[in-house]
């Protein structure tokens, strides 16, 4: 049985037919690409790390991602990303990835601290969600950055503790230096009443010695409670570190001091002097922290503090200089990290520690409108930040 030719209009109407289904390819697939050019863009431009994990790799990071790990960027298929995480909550966080992945309800946003390549720690705010990834499990993670909310949250909290120990420490320290004046002079009348070659003359040698060491323990604990003001000018703290750290490497031979100082770092007002023996006083607590031989990091930078979620007394957000003391020492746990800068706390024994050190170093940072930060961990160091806020720019 023969068929009978499709006709002319029947022709025409299968042709129109095809060129709208193909029209509708087209216009699928210009959609399609437009699609994918408007998620690349979001992604690739985004203020968030956006990265993807598979079989504890990186499999895919986005430009904020890379910024954030350092060279992550080199390395993606070779370093697992727990390399990446504190070790204070890596279990923690690794838990979390197995079981997000199994497809157990856990919670998906939660803070936590990163470690970069070059070894700096910063807080962050994560958002993880089981996707699939070239057909096999994976997390899809949102990363932002929260390092300024949580030291200005931290400190919010450590200073409210602390204000009323520098209030106490000055008004000890002045009722203490009437106490040394009076001793003073009743030795000055008894040198007056003594011959000269009065044996008894050694020994008010050794109360004015006393005394001269009493005084500048009332001057630490001053410089804590920093009631007075100080000679303040516009200050580059790349001089002054690099001046102290010249002192502290020729006395100090058994350690290795590394400077990374900032070019083009911004100015702060300050007292020279007082910063002198701030920078003196973290570096000769990193050298007392490592045991024997050991390295000690100092860097300086341009930061940028955010507004935070919590207010902070005497720190406002904006411009400001970062000075970072990292040293290899025998690290400090929780307990003794939040009691670092209470006035005579020691992890030395009473009879192997002088002065207030860190306490003093706090009171004059406070008083210069900054703060201090800590972080440590027991076997791992301690890294000490000092945050100065930068002369705003005319």
């Amino acid at each position: 049985m023969t068929q009978t030719p499709p006709t002319p209009a029947a022709q025409e109407a299968q042709r129109l037919a095809l060129e709208r289904k193909s029209a509708e390819v087209t216009q699928l697939q210009q959609a399609l690409r437009q699609a994918e050019d408007s998620y690349r863009m979001l992604v690739e431009n985004a203020n968030d790390a956006i990265f993807v994990l598979q079989d504890g790799k990186v499999k895919f990071a986005n430009p904020k991602a890379l910024a954030l790990g350092g060279v992550l960027a080199e390395d993606l298929d070779k370093i697992p990303f727990t390399e990446y995480l504190h070790p204070e909550e890596r279990e923690t966080i690794v838990k979390r990835h197995e079981q997000r992945l199994k497809g157990e309800k856990i919670l998906n946003m939660y803070p936590l601290r990163i470690v970069t390549r070059r070894g700096d720690t910063f807080w962050a705010e994560v958002n993880a969600v089981r996707i699939e990834w070239e057909g096999q499990p994976a997390t899809l993670n949102i990363i932002r950055d929260i390092t300024s909310q949580k030291l200005i949250e931290q400190n919010y909290f450590q200073t409210e503790s602390l204000v009323t120990l520098r209030t106490l420490s000055g008004g000890m320290a002045h009722s203490f230096n009437n106490l040394l004046m009076g001793i003073q002079g009743r030795v000055s009348l008894l040198h007056r009443s003594l011959a000269d070659d009065d044996p008894r003359r050694e020994h008010l040698l050794g109360i004015e010695s006393c005394v001269d060491e009493a005084a500048k323990l009332t001057r630490q604990m001053l410089g804590f409670a920093q009631s007075g003001k100080y000679s303040a000018r516009p200050v580059n703290l790349n001089e002054v570190v690099e001046e102290v750290a010249r002192t502290f490497a020729r006395s100090q031979k058994d350690i290795q001091l590394i400077r990374d100082y900032q070019t083009g770092l911004w100015l702060v007002e300050a007292d020279r002097q007082q910063m002198e023996q701030v920078v003196m006083n973290v570096l000769l607590n990193a050298w007392q922290a490592i045991p024997e031989e050991g390295r000690v990091t100092i860097k300086t930078e341009n930061f940028e503090l955010a507004e935070g979620r919590e207010s902070f007394k005497g720190v406002r957000p904006g411009k400001c200089v970062r000075l970072t003391v990292r040293d290899t020492g025998v690290g400090m746990d929780d307990t003794v990290r939040k009691r670092v800068f209470e006035p005579f706390f020691t992890t030395k024994g009473i009879f192997n520690h002088r002065g207030l050190g860190l306490s003093s170093a706090y009171g004059i940072i406070a008083n210069h409108n900054g703060f201090i930060d800590v972080e440590s961990f027991p076997g791992s160091g301690t890294t000490i930040a000092i945050y100065l806020p930068a002369i705003p720019e005319t």
